[in-house]
């Protein structure tokens, strides 16, 4: 066999099993229900109502420009439409590609930093699709899993290969281009520091400093020359309103003080358990970590910082709940992040993890001293934190194989939470039953419930087994129970997501061309599943429906309370569960006599209740 096959074919199989595996628990998790409501139906909105009225290079979201995001995902999107037509298929493949090119991207970047460490290599996409969250939201079709593509590839030209020491400026500026143009300035982010620290990751960044920084600054213009390509035609053809959200309001706003989504500055220190779930209960995982960054001797200054963080720290989380600290909040969070991260890269560690290190830990650092925040935010450094772990693992195996093949180190504890889950859902049954327990989740959920427990039970069963593979063994288990937890909710929870009756509805009243109303902020969410041709008008205040109502007597007026009254019964159209409320759809003469305090005409016919059959309209009031 030539070494070009044969390389060729040692690359795929490296590939096996964790790709094909991922790829079929992904597909069958992304198909299971349709587009969530708000994340997936809002872009698809968007994509829709560009391709619909031929708006190439400004996104629209109902009738006005949407300067949120940059268009690559949508021209993706346009592509596949052009291909195939117009449906929800092709975004929700597209979204499993971009998960299956992170695992890629990963393996390839871990095979380079962790040279002499082939275990890593192995281990950190799997690890990478064990992350529940990670999984969970890549469900969604937005933009973070695509930006973590352009950030993994951008940084995978960054580090040395074999044959070349010397970075790909080009394709790292072109990557990084991408990224911009899916999300934006943030994806600069996302690079700039194990860019800005190479020198204490990359040997041929330590010795060729001014070509290391001069080069990877004319990559960082080239990146933002593309999206300037873009974004001044865009900003001009925008309108003026368009150009000012697009060159400025958006990322101050989301910075300084955020319009949207404001969290304290300790919110992702809290979080850190949820995202790295289901190693954030593996006792192992924290005993490798804390054995790779004790290494070595440990100076005065050391013991210094350390005592900085650590008091920091306290008094932080005296003052985190006081509104009035948030300044202070932000200062004692540096103080406690920047003396451990010095700390922390002082150790004698190889480079892989330095790089790790020069990555996650200042993006967290800068994500949590920005006001707006999400738990999606960081996606692509979950990468990074994937390598952390793996790293300290494989050191932990060759340096202390006594803790590596601990018994109590092991994946027991969750062994035992899937355990007791599985019991609690085959009990659950019974407990309805017996009324000990009632609510829409514990009702919907005992149909199904004993099906799962078996799933739990198993899964637990195998986290409770012994010997080589234990770290595949718990990947495999967190893919799994992830899964079948989103089949779960797919099964009980997903109707109170899914608006196909009041989409329907909708759709057929645009195509009569009448107007549709919307009271409060409307997100997008039925326009590209009743492909809408018109905006939808937002309303707010009584004033506004009863003007709507004149304007257009024939149109209809969306709703959501959070209950269903006895007027809502008897004169809309439509009423059907939304989340932990209701979506209702009037006709816009009926509600504007209601809000004015009169009595509306009585309907032709009553209005449709979905579910027709269920106990929360039984118990409607």
């Amino acid at each position: 066999m030539p070494p070009n096959a044969y390389s060729r074919t040692e690359h795929l199989r490296a590939l096996w099993p964790w790709l094909p595996l991922w790829t079929l628990a992904a597909l069958l998790a992304i198909f299971s229900h349709g587009p969530m409501p708000l994340y997936s139906t809002r872009t698809l909105a968007v994509a829709w109502e560009m391709w619909n009225h031929g708006h190439w290079l400004v996104p629209y979201n109902n009738g006005a420009p949407y300067s949120e995001k940059a268009p690559l995902l949508f021209w993706m999107i346009h592509a596949g439409w052009f291909a195939f037509g117009v449906s929800d298929v092709w975004p929700r493949v597209l979204e499993v590609i971009f998960g299956g090119s992170q695992l890629v991207l990963l393996s390839a970047l871990a095979r380079r930093l962790f040279p002499t460490h082939p275990w890593v290599t192995r281990a950190a996409p799997w690890m990478l699709l064990a992350l529940s969250f990670a999984f969970l939201f890549g469900l969604q079709i937005m933009y973070d899993v695509l930006l973590a593509v352009w950030a993994l590839a951008a940084l995978l030209c960054l580090t040395p290969t074999p044959a070349r020491n010397e970075p790909r400026w080009w394709l790292f500026g072109f990557c990084l281009g991408l990224g911009l143009l899916t999300k934006g300035p943030v994806m600069a982010l996302h690079v700039v520091f194990p860019w800005l620290l190479g020198p204490l990751w990359n040997d041929w960044a330590n010795q060729h400093r001014a070509r290391w920084y001069g080069r990877g600054l004319l990559a960082f213009l080239l990146g933002f020359a593309m999206l300037l390509a873009w974004a001044l035609p865009a900003g001009f053809s925008g309108g003026e309103a368009y150009r000012q959200r697009l060159f400025f309001t958006q990322t101050a706003g989301r910075v300084v003080n955020a319009f949207d989504h404001a969290r304290p500055v300790w919110w992702y220190l809290i979080a850190l358990p949820v995202l790295l779930f289901p190693f954030s209960g593996w006792p192992r995982a924290y005993v490798a970590v804390a054995a790779s960054l004790s290494q070595g001797p440990w100076g005065r200054w050391s013991r210094w910082a350390l005592w900085i963080s650590l008091a920091s720290l306290l008094v932080l989380a005296g003052t985190a709940f006081f509104a009035q600290a948030i300044w202070l909040n932000k200062i004692l969070f540096c103080l406690f992040s920047l003396p451990l991260a010095a700390v922390l890269l002082s150790r004698p560690l190889g480079g892989g993890m330095r790089f790790a290190l020069c990555w996650v830990v200042p993006v967290f650092v800068t994500f949590s001293l920005i006001s707006g925040k999400q738990l999606y935010y960081p996606l692509p450094e979950f990468a990074g934190a994937v390598l952390l772990l793996a790293g300290a693992i494989a050191s932990l195996r060759e340096r202390r194989p006594e803790l590596a093949t601990n018994r109590w180190l092991g994946t027991w504890p969750l062994a035992v939470g899937g355990i007791v889950f599985g019991v609690f859902l085959f009990v659950l049954p019974w407990l309805v039953a017996s009324g000990r327990l009632h609510g829409e989740w514990f009702d919907t959920t005992a149909a199904y419930s004993r099906f799962f427990a078996v799933v739990f039970l198993l899964l637990g069963a195998l986290l409770l087994l012994r010997g080589r593979g234990e770290m595949r063994r718990l990947a495999f288990a967190g893919l799994l129970g992830t899964l079948a937890i989103n089949t779960l909710f797919t099964l009980t929870l997903w109707p109170r997501y899914d608006l196909t009756p009041a989409t329907r509805l909708l759709g057929a009243a645009d195509a009569q061309n009448r107007a549709i109303g919307f009271t409060g902020v409307y997100e997008g969410q039925f326009h590209f599943a009743g492909r809408l041709d018109h905006p939808i008008v937002e309303l707010h205040g009584d004033g506004a429906v009863a003007a709507f109502a004149r304007a257009h007597p024939n149109g209809l007026i969306v709703t959501h309370p959070d209950k269903l009254d006895a007027a809502a019964l008897r004169y809309p159209l439509l009423a059907q569960p939304f989340r932990s409320s209701w979506v209702v759809i009037w006709p816009a003469t009926s509600l504007a006599d209601l809000r004015a305090g009169h009595r509306p005409p009585e309907p032709a016919q009553p209005p449709r209740i979905f579910p027709n059959s269920d106990a929360r309209s039984r118990q409607l009031p």
